[in-house]
């Protein structure tokens, strides 16, 4: 809410506080989303999904908020990781996500043998890792969580999976709860508000079952809180595309023929994407 403005009535007859001509309507609209127990931040949110104007600062404290998360001193972002896909996999929602995840794993074959369920539950928490700011164990897990959320990389030959999955896992780590907080923190306001419209597209397009997954209170808050990462993926594609262009005017290197191995190889060419997605 605006501050007041203080203003001498005259000698002898005191101040008044003067309020912009709106205040009556945002305290209307402040007070249609309070919630008993319910974050402000969680008002900012909605209010900002709403369209209107708020203090930078509001918004930037509300992001800070949304997307830091402190790993307490004694675990590691893998402890952090299983927790809160035990915590995910407590509520129905939860457990709905887990059975769309084993069924893409088990509709592409990608599971090695094990059951879908366990490498479904491998997909969810290297996501939370991901998120935090960690690393997936190898290429393999990499494959597993590419095939978990939808990526057909199980029709890929043997090498380029390995390739891809190798490039996916630079272009996570442009997306870590981390990354996304500073994007949120030194994007134009109009920018990351631009992006909002832009997530509600996208979210359209889900299917239904996973559209069915988000709660009504939750589907309203989600376009403010993903616009960073639509803004970072903007950069990413920018930095690719303009990257390929520069690459389309001087001689492709020849791919490497060594065999893929668990040890850490670099993609054939693409180091340059590489650093362009973890700087951004």
């Amino acid at each position: 809410m605006p501050r007041g403005h203080r203003r001498s009535l005259g000698r002898g007859r005191g101040t008044e506080v003067v309020y912009p001509d709106d205040m009556a309507e945002r305290c209307r609209q402040v007070a249609t989303r309070m919630r008993r127990g319910q974050p402000w931040q969680m008002v900012a949110f909605s209010l900002f999904a709403g369209g209107v104007e708020l203090p930078e600062e509001t918004i930037r404290a509300a992001y800070r908020w949304a997307l830091t998360i402190e790993v307490p001193a004694d675990s590691d972002e893998l402890d952090v990781a299983e927790c809160g896909v035990d915590q995910l996999l407590s509520t129905v929602a939860g457990r709905r996500l887990e059975g769309l995840v084993a069924a893409q794993v088990k509709r592409s074959g990608i599971g090695q043998g094990e059951p879908p369920s366990a490498v479904a539950r491998g997909v969810l928490t290297n996501l939370f890792l991901v998120q935090l700011g960690g690393e997936v164990a190898d290429d393999q897990a990499t494959i597993e969580l590419l095939a978990g959320i939808g990526v057909p990389i199980a029709e890929l030959p043997p090498d380029e999976r390995v390739q891809a999955a190798r490039f996916m896992d630079a272009v996570f780590s442009a997306f870590s709860f981390d990354e996304l907080a500073g994007v949120a923190e030194h994007t134009p306001v109009d920018e990351l508000r631009a992006a909002i419209p832009v997530v509600a597209n996208l979210l359209e397009l889900l299917p239904p079952t996973l559209r069915a997954l988000v709660p009504g209170a939750v589907a309203e808050l989600l376009p403010p809180l993903l616009a960073p990462l639509v803004v970072q993926l903007g950069r990413i594609a920018a930095s690719l595309d303009a990257d390929q262009h520069g690459a389309g005017q001087t001689e492709a290197p020849l791919p490497s023929q060594r065999p893929a191995t668990m040890d850490p190889m670099p993609l054939p060419s693409p180091s340059h994407h590489e650093r362009e997605a973890r700087s951004a």
